[in-house]
């Protein structure tokens, strides 16, 4: 019974979770990214389905990650605190 408690918590976590990120990748994120994530950004490259956003976005933030796009990026995640840098990561994360 326990573990399925822990599991449930986990669970509804993690969908607070993607819908906090939702909504900041909403207002920050889907104007270069579009709805989907499969928008080509600066790069050249679609953010859905990429792998470890969490270490890029948190690069973004701390200026040791980025290209040409490191500026915006900077910028468009400057406001964002840990927790929502991971709700977001969650989130991109879940787009294919």
């Amino acid at each position: 019974m326990y573990k399925i408690l822990i599991s449930l918590f986990l669970t509804v976590s993690a969908i607070q979770g993607a819908g906090i990120g939702m909504k900041i990748y909403g207002k920050t994120c889907v104007e270069c990214h579009g709805d989907d994530g499969k928008d080509l950004s600066i790069s050249g490259k679609a953010i859905a389905g990429s792998g470890d956003v969490l270490k890029k976005l948190t690069g973004y933030k701390n200026g040791t990650f980025g290209g040409e796009q490191k500026a915006t990026m900077q910028a468009s995640v400057e406001p964002l605190n840990d927790e929502e840098l991971k709700a977001v990561a969650a989130y991109v994360e879940t787009l294919k």
